[in-house]
């Protein structure tokens, strides 16, 4: 059943759930910053209506516009907060993709499976203007779906949910046919930015965040504490932990974690390398210390996860999405 939302603040007007997919659509007009770390299993389609949004997505911090969309790979850390130059005005529309239901789908529409697209088209397109009268075409026809089903107008559930799903894979193909078309011009045209870099925010303190994690991205098997980053980035510890929480969510410590489970899973994946060796390449200090914290991030021993590469990963951080 179709969830029109209609809450106090006229946030969140519309919600769609069926197995595999999630569709919400908000409109704010207050200032809104998600304030907890978030990151699912779910590959995630974040369209800007209108308004502007500022993503933080790994490392990057994006400045979202109408005509532009950010696709968000599962497990990618990622948080929305208001541009602080700008009116807090925004309109989103939102999807999240399971892999349940779409590694076939992909498949079958030719754009590869859950973990290579998500890998491949992972990150910011900007749509000419045919393809945005497109998208919010669909978006409507998407829409205007759930009403019939709400209004008892659809032939049967089976035909429903496959319409949607359909739309749901419109919305992905015309976004990996622009990206596509950005990668490529990079290729033929040296020294020219894609949409995304153009999007990047590269002053005040979203560059210095950047240049932070960047740096514990860096120095993974190093025993980096604040002192050290205060020192290598001349802030003080009680500045540089609120900034970087508040651009990403997470505390240094949680982030280094983060980035360390991250390094051993690909780790685990794609090289011959003992579960000891991984522990001290990653800055675990010891193996049964690494052991814990990779269960608790992913609800699997490294021995288990290198059997099954394939799960869903970074269960155990997650927490209420915001």
């Amino acid at each position: 059943m179709i969830d029109d939302l209609h809450n106090s603040r006229l946030e969140l007007v519309f919600e769609k759930r069926i197995p595999g997919l999630r569709v919400s659509e908000a409109v704010r007009h207050k200032k809104f910053n998600m304030k907890n770390r978030h990151f699912h299993e779910t590959i995630e389609l974040h369209f800007i209506i209108y308004g502007q949004r500022l993503l933080f997505v790994d490392q990057e911090t994006y400045r979202m516009v109408p005509h532009t969309a950010m696709m968000v790979n599962h497990n990618l850390i990622h948080k929305t907060s208001t541009n602080p130059n700008m009116p807090p005005d925004h309109h989103n529309f939102i999807l999240h993709y399971d892999r349940s239901v779409f590694d076939e789908k992909f498949r079958e529409f030719g754009l590869k499976g859950f973990d290579e697209f998500g890998s491949i088209y992972g990150g910011l397109a900007k749509f000419d203007d045919t393809e945005w009268q497109l998208i919010l075409s669909v978006i409507d026809e998407f829409k205007a779906a759930c009403e019939d089903e709400r209004n008892g107008l659809t032939s049967s559930m089976e035909d429903h949910h496959a319409f949607l799903y359909l739309q749901a894979m419109e919305l992905a193909g015309i976004f990996a046919k622009s990206r596509r078309r950005d990668l490529q011009n990079k290729l033929r045209e040296k020294g020219i930015e894609t949409a995304e870099q153009q999007s990047v925010v590269k002053t005040g303190v979203h560059s210095k965040v950047h240049d932070i994690a960047m740096y514990l991205q860096g120095h993974t098997n190093e025993n980096v504490t604040l002192d050290d980053l205060a020192k290598q980035f001349f802030m003080s510890k009680s500045y540089l932990t609120r900034v970087f929480r508040n651009i990403t969510g997470f505390s240094v410590v949680e982030y280094i974690t983060y980035i360390r489970v991250r390094k051993a899973q690909d780790l685990l994946r794609n090289s011959d390398a003992s579960i000891t060796e991984i522990a001290e390449i990653c800055g675990f200090g010891n193996i049964t210390y690494f052991e814990k914290v990779f269960k608790q991030m992913t609800s699997q021993s490294p021995g288990q996860f290198r059997k099954n590469p394939s799960g869903d990963l970074m269960i155990g951080l997650k927490q209420k999405n915001v």
